[in-house]
């Protein structure tokens, strides 16, 4: 990239001149300070670059050599106006160069030639346009990303450490030696290395250089400089809180509202017991749906229900809680005394606030439901559900002194199924029960307005989350004026796990780089109970009213839920 090109080339990409840090040397420590080049510190700063922070290069694979790296053609200079070309060839031989090297030498002449060739351009508009240090054209950059020979990827040997050093050793009596690399970082990053969070590691580099880098000053450094040096005034947790509040930290209330909000749809499906062939009043199991009878072997079901979740913080997460509400509306058909499909849909909305006032989420959702439920005559009863839900959201993040607002689609497939298994007791109904679902959101890209430097482009991103549980299942038969009010309940030992998170995520006009956020594992306590009652009339209609409450308590969990309905035979 620098000096003479090194194993690559006959001239470096960016200057002739070498690019490395200055060098004070000790008895035992080499102390690296800032680099001089001038061309290197006007675009990429005095320090080394991470791989958040190298550009993508233009590369042209000029060879048949499937071992040889592709030529460096141009880069993706940010603040200066986007690709640039650099050093492609020497114009001339230099002094004093043995023959047998000059011979190998391709000068810039002879490579503007087949650099055109392979573009499949005139040689004279590529002589005309190129000039190291000045922008492509249009033209130059349509014809190579239509030619398979070229590709744009990041330019690796900037971010290199380039450790190519002599060591002269002297002896040592065990015949071996330590050499340790100590980075030295700027205060706000060594400060977030010390709390020891990989996230706000990675948050403070990315701030740092959107800061430092001059490519990618497109007008907001001074801005980055100043939101630093702020920071840095602040004692430990403020100052965590301002460097968290800048990236998009609220990434995984996405898969928890998803998560929460189809919930809703299971409870309707799975808390419903199929429709009793022998009887053609409907019978439901606490917490669950109601169903009507339309005639024939096909009935209704209607349910609604809502929730409130706590997740608190983990080392890897922030907290936040979540609301949700849902409603299902569904057909089923009966195909014999014990067995019965059906399709549903249903609605759903749901808000999820972060801690610290970082900001929160809103998605409203449309769902479409199939389902297959049986109940046999031994007592087992297993009913499965699989579900796909186009989604909506608007999100609100506080970063510092600005609000960033965000608006973006997505969608989630779920799925569930129950199994238990009920021994009569007298008017107790006794047994075990299991039940697991996958629940998988996926959130379209979308660029924030609002908050002006801070504001952030995501791009797409998913996650799953996966549920077990494992339990007891209980009903009681009570007599009544209609003799068919029942109370339900379970209690079961449940595990929730959530995907780790990659976010790839940047300011809005400069690169996005990954920042992983931990996914959840918890495990909890999960507390059913429902009531049912048929209200007989001296009509030819039965209303039949139920109501379930459901609860989750965990360590770092903890949800109260209902539902509700109501059904009317027919």
């Amino acid at each position: 990239m620098f000096g003479e090109g090194g194993n690559e080339g006959d001239i470096g990409f960016f200057s002739d001149a070498k690019a490395q840090p200055t060098l004070t040397p000790g008895l035992d420590v080499m102390n690296f300070g800032a680099f001089t080049n001038a061309v290197y510190v006007d675009n990429f700063g005095t320090a080394f670059l991470d791989d958040t922070m190298v550009p993508d290069g233009l590369f042209w694979d000029d060879n048949d050599i499937p071992d040889d790296e592709s030529a460096l053609i141009a880069w993706n200079n940010i603040a200066g106006g986007g690709w640039t070309y650099g050093n492609i060839a020497l114009e001339e031989i230099p002094e004093g160069t043995p023959p047998n090297e000059a011979d190998e030498i391709v000068l810039l002449e002879d490579r503007l030639i087949e650099l055109a060739d392979a573009l499949d351009v005139p040689l004279a508009v590529l002589e005309e346009d190129y000039l190291a240090g000045g922008l492509v054209s249009a033209e130059i950059v349509a014809a190579a990303e239509a030619n398979g020979l070229f590709s744009v990827d990041p330019i690796e040997d900037l971010r290199n450490s380039n450790l190519n050093f002599t060591l002269e050793i002297g002896t040592i009596a065990d015949g071996e030696f330590t050499l340790r690399i100590d980075p030295d970082f700027a205060e706000i990053v060594e400060n977030a290395a010390d709390r020891g969070s990989e996230y706000q590691f990675r948050l403070a580099g990315y701030l740092d250089a959107a800061a430092n880098v001059p490519y990618w000053d497109t007008g907001n450094a001074d801005e980055y400089e100043d939101a630093i040096a702020a920071m840095l005034l602040l004692d430990e947790a403020e100052q965590a809180a301002a460097l968290t509040s800048t990236g998009f930290t609220i990434a995984p209330a996405y898969s928890a509202m998803g998560f929460e909000s189809a919930r809703g749809h299971v409870g309707a499906i799975t808390g419903l017991a199929p429709i009793d062939g022998g009887d053609t009043a409907a019978v439901t199991q606490g917490g669950g749906a109601q169903s009507w009878l339309l005639g024939g072997n096909l009935y209704g079901l209607a349910s609604l229900g809502g929730s409130a979740a706590t997740y608190d913080a983990t080392s890897g997460s922030i907290g936040y809680e979540v609301d949700a509400a849902s409603f299902t509306v569904g057909v089923e058909n009966r195909l014999n005394a014990n067995a019965s499909v059906g399709i549903a849909v249903g609605g759903t909305t749901s808000t999820a606030e972060a801690a610290d006032g970082l900001g929160e989420v809103e998605m409203t959702g449309l769902s479409l439901i199939g389902f297959a439920r049986s109940n046999m005559d031994n007592g087992a009863s297993i009913k499965a559900l699989f579900g796909y839900q186009d989604a909506s959201y608007d999100s609100t993040r506080n970063v510092l002194d600005e609000t960033a607002t965000g608006s973006t689609d997505g969608s989630q497939t779920f799925g569930a199924v129950e199994a238990s298994y009920l021994s009569d007791l007298g008017g107790f109904a006794v047994g075990p029960m299991a039940s697991i679902g996958f629940y998988n959101v996926t959130v379209d890209g979308f660029t924030e307005t609002g908050a002006d430097a801070f504001n952030l482009t995501v791009e797409e991103q998913s996650g799953s989350t996966f549920m077990g549980s494992v339990g007891v299942k209980g009903e009681y038969a009570m007599l009544g004026a209609s003799g068919q009010n029942k109370l339900t309940g379970s209690v079961a030992y449940s595990s929730m796990s959530s995907d780790d998170l990659v976010i790839e995520s940047g300011f809005d006009g400069l690169p996005t780089a990954s920042f992983p956020i931990d996914g959840r594992d918890d495990e909890f306590v999960e507390v059913n109970l429902g009531f049912e009652s048929l209200i007989s009339s001296n009509t030819a209609r039965d209303i039949r009213i139920e109501a379930g409450y459901g609860g989750a308590f965990g360590e770092d969990y903890e949800r109260h839920g209902f539902q509700i309905g109501m059904n009317v035979q027919f």
